[in-house]
């Protein structure tokens, strides 16, 4: 007889959920770069961000400018354009569809070419949105 599928799943669960809190510490995220703490985005130290009224991080930049991301937490995280989970055509804004960071991963949008407000978020922590405002 063998091993039912249902052990072997859960097994893994508690696998997966064990795995992270031994591995070795992550990395600081250095200054002026955006953290990807588990469910939210980290703006201490990122020039021109503020937490708006709604809470959600407000980010400032020029046209032309990058945005750099690093990943510290034990999670994955798939962002790109759109809000609460869901992604939407980037339209002109310098985010490709979408992204995937492990932890550590570092990323740098491309230039962001056209003025206006663009939304962020991770499909995999629906709550963890952004804006990005982009100045001329």
């Amino acid at each position: 007889m063998g091993i039912p599928r249902f052990a072997v799943a859960a097994a893994l669960v508690v696998a997966a959920m064990a795995v992270p809190a031994a591995a070795p510490p992550l990395h600081p995220v250095p200054a002026g770069m955006i953290g990807m703490g588990h469910e939210g985005y980290e703006i201490t130290g990122v020039p021109d961000a503020r937490r708006g009224a709604d809470g959600i991080p407000v980010i400032t930049i020029h046209r032309g400018d990058r945005l750099s991301f690093q990943n510290d937490s034990r999670w994955v995280h798939i962002i790109g354009p759109g809000k609460h989970g869901l992604l939407k055509d980037p339209g002109h804004a310098a985010m490709a569809p979408l992204k995937m960071l492990e932890e550590n991963d570092v990323y740098t949008t491309p230039p962001w070419t056209t003025a206006g407000t663009f939304l962020l978020t991770c499909t995999v922590h629906p709550e963890m949105n952004a804006k990005v405002v982009v100045l001329p």
